[in-house]
């Protein structure tokens, strides 16, 4: 039996050592996707099926060892296909390297420095994403009036009272597509006043294009060979009221176009934590929720709108990308850096401590800072520099009683909380903002209630009778009094109720089937929330209920949908991705291309965060803060309104977003509150 299993085994050696199992081995092409981390190259090889660790190892001129030591994946699974390995470049591979830089001693704390990003070369015409020809307008054929300025190879062209975005492309008579990239902020309303740009075919001579002295890698930690422009959605309808007055400055110009901006972003990476690199996708679902993934997510997010804006949108950028996290020693090292520096705009650091030391710097040197973390309203005290991204508890109050009081005008309001709930400030900001908006009377039509009897006469299935009384909130209406007056009103008391979940029965017992019933639950475990949900839903079959869920139930990821549907749930969040939109689609996609997963919250908010700012620079020019409240492009996950309290304060952004799930198409959808009645 024993010389059986040798003869086996001589076989299945002699098979392994064959010529052409050896050339199976190792015939593998290197990787062309080379990543930098920490200042260190690596090779992402994408392994294939039949590729063994012994032909890679060897491929890459690198020890089997080394490679495990690397992917720890592999030795505790072993080599799968479909594994992205990371594999460090020799030193045979050429690098680029700063011929001027001189080695200087090193500090004792220094943040990390990544790759800068230089401006690319600017071509004589506006670059287009694909490759058909297209066609632009001439000089000759355009309806160009004294107020319009001819530029190179665009019009730029100043909005009069009653055009808009849709009459523009007519009349002008280019794309919607080529008008998007030269205005990429622009939406489907455009303002009197607004200066737009009109591409055009304008003839000329040729003329050199001067080539760059350096040519240097944009910042990515992966990417492929190829990155198309991320499609974006058509500007949402919805728009925000505007200040009365809207400074000469905040019209977009050819100036601020053609400059070159310097742009810091203090992000915490913890790269100083990374002591192997394991990109598998088993690594990184394990991780994802560790505060290296998270901002390491953001970082994603925000090169990949820096390539776009970079590649299509004609922006020239100097990005400097540091290492900074809560260590207030890196934060002051960090501006040691920057006072080498012009900056025209510093995003982060993302911790309080830290962020303290940059702003003060900021501020010594009026520099606009970014705060993509804080909630507290505190950092905008006294900071015109500064520019705060997280809508306030108090701003959710405010946009509360603002929906009540334009959405349902005549809706029963009750506020409903957790027994014993810790978080008495916000609560009494959101009962005052619901007192403000609630009118202690509330009016029907005579026309919708007699609709309403035609629905509950329908539902006792009385055929084509209708009932002759109803009762609605403890008063009696007579079917043909109701008749006799057609143009009168019913009236009815509407006090606002708060209550705790020990009583929801007084909330139940209240119950109208003529008006909205809005139950607004503060609670901050998902528990509360289960109960609520649980106790109502049998209720909300009967009667029409609205519940909005305070503070953080979108938070919740255990809730019964059928039940929320039941409901018409109401969210309140700080971001909100439409996954249906064909611009949430192309941004995932082409990030789970470049990063072998899916993108989470913060690679959503590092995206728009760069195109925000970026466009806003772009605009404005270094100035741009006094342009912010007036600017409100479409973004992927969110928007910015900013408003301030006192000229001597920063700016806040107020908006939230607030989403509902739609019984009729079982899905959540955006909910705007402003019209422009409004």
């Amino acid at each position: 039996m024993n010389k059986k299993l040798l003869i086996l085994w001589l076989l299945f050696v002699g098979i392994l050592l064959s010529p052409t199992a050896m050339q199976a081995q190792v015939d593998i092409e290197k990787s062309t996707e080379i990543i930098t981390i920490s200042g260190k190259q690596f090779y992402m090889h994408h392994v294939k099926k039949g590729q063994t660790l012994y032909s890679i190892a060897r491929t890459y001129q690198i020890s089997e060892a080394e490679i495990e030591k690397l992917n720890p994946e592999v030795k505790e699974v072993g080599l799968l296909a479909n594994m992205v390995l990371g594999i460090p470049v020799v030193s045979e591979e050429p690098t680029v390297e700063n011929s001027e830089e001189k080695p200087t001693e090193k500090p004792d704390v220094k943040p990390t420095l990544l790759p800068v990003v230089k401006p690319a070369e600017k071509p004589e015409v506006t670059p287009v994403a694909t490759t058909d020809t297209v066609v632009l307008p001439k000089v000759s054929d355009l309806p160009i009036t004294e107020d319009d300025e001819i530029g190179d190879g665009y019009v730029i062209h100043t909005v009069k009272e009653g055009e808009k975005t849709k009459h523009l492309l007519r009349r002008w008579g280019v794309s919607e597509e080529e008008f998007r990239k030269m205005n990429p902020s622009v939406g489907s309303r455009v303002f009197v006043g607004q200066k737009v740009l009109i591409p055009v075919e304008i003839p000329k001579e040729p003329t050199s294009v001067e080539k760059p002295s350096v040519d240097t890698l944009k910042i990515h930690l992966q990417r492929p060979q190829v990155l198309d422009t991320i499609k974006e959605e058509e500007p949402l309808e919805e728009e925000f009221i505007l200040p009365e007055e809207k400074p000469d400055e905040c019209y977009a110009s050819t100036d601020n176009a053609s400059r070159t901006y310097h742009v810091a972003l203090l992000v915490p990476l913890y790269l100083n934590e990374i002591d192997r690199l394991d990109l598998s996708k088993s690594r990184i679902e394990k991780t994802k929720h560790s505060r290296a993934m998270k901002f390491l997510q953001f970082y994603e997010g925000f090169m990949m709108a820096v390539d776009s804006l970079t590649r299509y949108y004609g922006l020239k950028l100097e990005l400097n990308v540091m290492d900074v996290s809560e260590n207030v020693a890196g934060a002051q090292a960090a501006v040691s850096a920057l006072e080498k520096e012009q900056v025209d705009l510093i995003i982060g650091p993302f911790f309080s401590k830290s962020f303290a030391i940059v702003e003060e710097y900021a501020l010594e040197h009026d520099i606009l800072v970014v705060n993509p973390m804080s909630e507290r309203e505190s950092i905008i005290v006294d900071a015109p520099n500064v520019v705060k991204l997280k809508p306030s508890a108090k701003a959710m109050a405010e946009e509360l009683g603002d929906l009540i009081r334009i959405r349902y005008p005549k809706a029963k309001v009750t506020l409903m909380c957790n027994n014993g709930s810790k978080d008495s400030l916000n609560i009494a900001m959101i009962e005052e903002a619901l007192l403000g908006a609630v009118d202690q009377e509330a009016r029907l039509s005579n026309a919708e209630m007699l609709e309403l009897i035609a629905k509950e006469s329908a539902r006792r299935k009385m055929g084509k009778r209708v009932l002759s009384t109803l009762e609605v909130e403890g008063q009696i209406f007579s079917t043909n009094q109701l008749r006799d007056n057609p143009d009168g009103e019913v009236y009815f008391d509407n006090p606002f109720h708060r209550i705790t979940y020990s009583e929801s029965d007084v909330f139940k017992r209240g119950l109208s089937t003529a008006r909205d019933n809005i139950l607004v639950a503060y609670g901050d475990n998902v528990v509360f929330a289960t109960q609520i949900l649980n106790s109502i839903n049998r209720s909300a079959k009967k009667y029409p209920i609205t519940l909005i869920g305070l503070p953080d139930w979108a938070e919740f990821d255990n809730l019964l949908v059928p039940n929320l549907l039941n409901m018409n749930a109401i969210y309140f969040d700080d971001h909100f991705v439409d996954y249906n939109s064909e611009w949430a689609q192309s941004f995932v996609e082409k990030f789970q291309s470049m990063y072998q997963c899916d993108p989470l919250d913060y690679a959503f908010e590092g995206y728009d965060v760069a195109w925000y700012f970026l466009t806003a620079l772009k605009e404005f020019g270094p100035h741009a803060q006094e342009c912010l409240p007036y600017y409100h492009p479409a973004l992927l996950h969110s928007r910015y309104y900013f408003t301030k309290k006192r000229a001597e304060d920063g700016l806040e952004n107020r908006y939230w977003n607030i989403y509902q799930y739609d019984n009729s198409s079982v899905e959540l959808k955006p909910v705007f509150i402003y019209s422009e009645e409004d």
